[in-house]
């Protein structure tokens, strides 16, 4: 490893603190750390060049926060295919593979003999209106269209090019099966298993409809349009990056060529995470 990106969240004071000891301990490994502040999409930073500051491209980044950061690092570095190894600084730290506490051997093991790496399936979502493209973002987590103020919308589904209809909710969730823990789960969409090549569908408080949450390979687009709003639309991706939508805007959303690329460390299965982060609970 001879470059290591030590990615940090904006603005915390323990990440600066821990990303020089980080670094130190690079140093003393002959490898060469460089700590860079992970700023948000609304600040402007979208890429790998923001993010990396222009300096050479890293081997290795790690990026110490929670969930948030991790997503947000990982669609700016996407294009790079650089390997993310996550110091969990934040509450849930599902896809954090570390703790402040523990990163030491595991950093020394990386750096000295290598690491496998698991690679999880992005998606890629683009807005179209009057038959031009006006936006595109990848995700790591999911797409959402959404209304604002709770109020309802209507958004037609087409998948393949086969219309499943038009439905009333407050907005619609596009899931990748890591995405399937976060929005997605809380608005009743399932879990799924991170080696699945699938991504979910659930709406957000459906209104007199049967749509129920769907499971859709991912060989082919999945098109969503805002057919009737009586207040403003959003397009969101992973939380972070937002669009502003208007009737008749239509999103479509395939797999991305990129993947998250997670370095291979940790002791937890998916299913102990799940367990031990309360996913899951015997009763």
């Amino acid at each position: 490893m001879r470059e290591v990106l030590v990615v940090v969240k904006s603005g915390d004071v323990k990440a600066l603190e821990l990303a020089g000891q980080i670094v130190s301990r690079l140093d003393g490994l002959g490898s060469s750390g460089r700590i860079v502040e992970n700023r948000t999409d609304q600040e402007g930073c979208t890429d790998a060049f923001c993010l990396a500051s222009g300096g050479p491209r890293p081997q290795l980044a790690v990026v110490l926060g929670g969930d948030g950061t991790m997503i947000s690092v990982a669609r700016k570095l996407a294009s790079e295919c650089v390997p993310l190894m996550g110091i969990n600084l934040g509450r849930l730290g599902f896809l954090t593979q570390l703790t402040g506490d523990d990163w030491r051997e595991p950093l020394e093991l990386v750096v000295q003999k290598g690491f496998a790496v698991s690679q999880l399936i992005m998606l890629t979502c683009e807005v179209a209106r009057n038959g031009r493209q006006i936006f595109h973002s990848g995700a790591v987590n999911d797409v959402v269209v959404r209304g604002s103020m709770a109020r309802l919308i209507k958004v037609g589904i087409v998948f393949g090019g086969e219309r499943l209809g038009g439905f009333r909710a407050d907005g619609m969730v596009v899931a990748t099966p890591t995405g399937a823990t976060a929005y997605s789960m809380s608005a009743g969409g399932p879990l799924v298993h991170p080696d699945l090549q699938v991504l979910t569908i659930t709406p957000i408080c459906p209104f007199l409809c049967d749509f129920r949450p769907m499971v859709l390979p991912t060989d082919r687009p999945l098109d969503m349009g805002v057919e009737e709003a009586t207040a403003d639309v959003v397009l969101t991706c992973d939380g972070q990056a937002t669009f502003p939508l208007q009737p008749g805007d239509w999103v479509r959303v395939r797999r991305s060529p990129h993947t998250l690329r997670l370095v291979a460390v940790g002791r937890h299965s998916y299913f102990n995470k799940l367990l031990d982060k309360g996913f899951i609970r015997e009763r």
